[in-house]
């Protein structure tokens, strides 16, 4: 019997990340949303041709009144579809306050916590969750405008460690003809209308007058974009990557790198390499491309011995004639400790 097209994509994206395998358990990300409900009836109706199982999870983010009935919605239609249901609750504006972030930041942070925890107690392979065509060129924009370089404007890949996203390659429009085939319902966040949010305003304006105004099919162009930006950053990562294991070494809890051999690599490696070692050194978390230049520009200094750059987070980078000392940031005579200076 031939797959309707919605599902027959979700079995080649699956396909092609080598998973699932059977017996298996694939953990579905189900906000209640329209992208989530049709993935959810995609993996339900694949789950018996290849053999593996589906757990849904939904959590509740306590952000609107709205909220307790999307939790049963999700209920009602796992029922209908024969699909074990597991739901939390977070309060996403405690975070937020706690950690002096943007409520989107903290509610991303606290679901994928939500879905890990699930996949580890239901023993599954992978988390799926239902970004499309869509959101990917969606975010590109978003990454464009904010100045990403390369590997930003990569967006988001088919699999990312143990997250899948098998509607990566499909439309918002197959999404929702899908669900009309299906006779299937889904709930409206209303949040996703308020043009306060920055991606609100990429799509409900940003994007529709550029298909008005220069190509009817930017959405597919920006996601073959990302996808061929996507193949060139892997092969810099990797040029990074061995740069680093070169050159690099940890001493009393800094890490060092050659100052030489970075400031001669080739700059677009240099700056992958920074990052990963920034990566290695405590994490990306408020890290720009301010502090990854001001690394790079230091190191090629002809003289920068006792130049320190701060970096978020506590740390620095302490130049020497012949390393980059990245290490937790010290206190000199009436100074402060800052976790977030600015070079």
């Amino acid at each position: 019997m031939k797959l309707p097209s919605l599902v027959a994509a979700v079995d080649r994206a699956l396909r092609a990340t080598g998973m699932p395998s059977r017996s298996a358990t694939l953990v579905v990300g189900l906000s209640g949303g329209a992208d989530s409900v049709a993935l959810l009836d995609a993996l339900a109706s694949l789950r018996r041709r290849r053999g593996f199982r589906v757990v849904a999870a939904h959590l509740d983010h306590r952000l609107r009144p709205g909220s307790a009935d999307d939790a049963a919605f999700c209920a009602e239609l796992c029922r209908a579809l024969d699909v074990p249901l597991r739901v939390g609750r977070a309060d996403v504006r405690a975070r937020a306050a706690r950690e002096r972030g943007g409520l989107e930041q903290a509610a991303r942070r606290e679901r994928y916590a939500f879905l890990r925890r699930v996949r580890d107690e239901e023993a599954a392979f992978a988390i799926a969750v239902a970004h499309t065509r869509d959101d990917q060129a969606e975010t590109l924009l978003l990454r464009l405008l904010r100045g990403a370089g390369a590997t930003g404007l990569a967006g988001m890949r088919p699999r990312s460690g143990d997250v899948v996203r098998p509607l990566l390659a499909v439309s918002r429009g197959d999404v929702l003809t899908h669900l009309r085939e299906r006779g299937l319902a889904w709930r409206e966040d209303p949040s996703n209308a308020d043009l306060a949010h920055r991606r609100n305003r990429v799509r409900h304006e940003l994007i529709p007058y550029l298909e008005e105004r220069f190509n009817p099919g930017v959405r597919a162009s920006l996601a073959r974009t990302a996808s061929v930006l996507a193949d060139e950053a892997a092969h810099l990562r990797g040029e990074a990557e061995a740069l680093i294991a070169a050159i690099s070494h940890e001493e009393g809890g800094a890490l060092l790198l050659r100052r030489s051999a970075l400031a001669e690599a080739p700059t677009a490696v240099a700056r992958a390499a920074i990052r990963q070692a920034l990566v290695r050194a405590g994490g990306l978390a408020r890290v720009g491309a301010v502090h990854v230049e001001g690394i790079l520009r230091l190191a090629r200094a002809k003289a920068p011995s006792g130049r320190r750059l701060p970096l978020p987070g506590g740390r620095e980078a302490r130049f020497t004639r012949d390393d980059v000392r990245i290490e937790k940031r010290t206190r000199r005579d009436g100074e402060a400790v800052s976790s977030r200076g600015q070079p």
